[in-house]
């Protein structure tokens, strides 16, 4: 172990001795502090809550050239979101480390990345939004999904990505060998019991694609076997959009496929496709987003989503629909953002009557950090 130590001690130093004049660092943050209020109608009764939210993020980049003239780049983020009361998701330690977490090897367009939670991936779609309601509205019981089926590019895994800029386009494929894992500690302790099969990712996302500018293009789709044979089928997500915008406006249309998955997981690692989902499972979401800069501070937005559900036998009414207006205020520093949303026939959790309804209002104040 003495000597494991010191050779491990050795090459730090050698790498730190040798990267020091070739290399940028910087140090970024953002912080997003919300209040949220629902209201919901159902079955059981009326129902309300309300509360504050929060989300820190500090980044950490690196950037450089390897002793082959390569370029490359690495670095990590540490999410805080905060436990809150009652909080389904796991606790605050499991998921901080699991942001953005790479190392890129760059040879002209072509980019091969390992890591986590880095490579390209559409799950913001390709509809113009004030900021991305998606998330909170998955929180209320919303059966809409941003994490489509496998989530493997969330998932410990390798890719590679090739810029293509004659047409504006970037072309990736991604690899899990664990779908939902984030990545043990640097020995790979494995729990079998917590076993998932692996899984891949193709994406082709753009920018002012073919040429014309203002033109956003997305398409990504990925799949996994099922997780045990009990399970009605392998998982797989699909997602695909495509926006424009002109002077002050921008729309656009998108859709997310998700099969045989759970969604988002409600522990810190969920086995997808297990016995539970002894039936198939289906949910499209087809949404259209609109946005209108009233000046370079002020920017109005409309989003509305549509999901149609199968494969639950509780489905009393199998389409959801949400819609939401959002408002922008940009004060320099500091954004202030507001949204209100409504939603008919709640559709996203098996076992409920499915003819829920409610709203949703959130106000949101963010921020930018730059250190250095």
């Amino acid at each position: 172990m003495k000597n494991k130590l010191l050779l491990t001690s050795a090459l730090a130093s050698g790498l730190l001795a040798g990267s020091a004049a070739i290399a940028q660092t910087t140090i970024t943050g953002d912080m997003a502090l919300v209040y949220s209020a629902l209201k919901k109608d159902t079955a059981a009764g009326l129902g309300s809550t309300r509360g504050g939210g929060r989300e820190t993020q500090l980044n950490i980049a690196n950037k450089g050239k390897l002793n082959n003239g390569m370029d490359y780049a690495a670095g990590f983020s540490l999410e805080f979101d905060g436990t809150g009361i009652g909080n389904t998701w796991g606790t605050e330690t499991a998921s901080i480390s699991n942001e953005n977490v790479y190392v890129d090897l760059i040879s002209g367009n072509t980019t091969f990345t390992v890591g986590v939670d880095h490579i390209q991936r559409g799950y913001n779609g390709a509809i113009p939004q004030v900021f991305h309601i998606t998330e909170a509205m998955t929180a209320a019981g919303s059966a809409v999904t941003y994490v489509i089926g496998a989530a493997t590019s969330e998932s410990f895994g390798a890719g590679i990505t090739q810029k293509i800029p004659q047409a504006g386009l970037s072309l990736s494929a991604y690899y899990a060998p664990r779908s939902r894992d984030t990545g043990a500690n640097d020995v790979g302790a494995l729990n079998a019991s917590l076993g998932s099969n692996s899984s891949y990712e193709i994406g082709l996302a753009g920018v002012d694609t073919f040429g014309i500018k203002g033109l956003t293009t997305s398409y990504f789709y990925n799949t996994a076997d099922k997780g045990v044979s009990a399970s009605a089928g392998d998982i797989k997500g699909t997602s695909y959009g495509v926006g424009y915008s002109f002077g002050q406006f921008a729309f656009g249309v998108d859709k997310f496929i998700n099969e045989n998955a759970k969604g988002v997981p409600t522990t810190t690692f969920q086995v997808m496709g297990d016995a539970s989902l002894a039936t198939t499972n289906k949910h499209e979401t087809t949404r259209i987003g609109a946005t209108f800069a009233v000046d370079k501070d002020l920017t109005l937005g409309l989003v509305r989503s549509k999901t149609d559900v199968t494969g639950i036998a509780t489905t009393t009414n199998n389409t959801e629909t949400v819609k939401a207006v959002q408002i922008g205020y940009n004060l320099g520093p500091v954004a202030v953002q507001a949204t209100y949303a409504t939603f008919d026939n709640l559709v996203g959790a098996t076992g409920s009557v499915m003819d829920d309804n409610g709203k949703l209002g959130q106000i949101r104040l963010t921020t930018k950090f730059y250190l250095f």
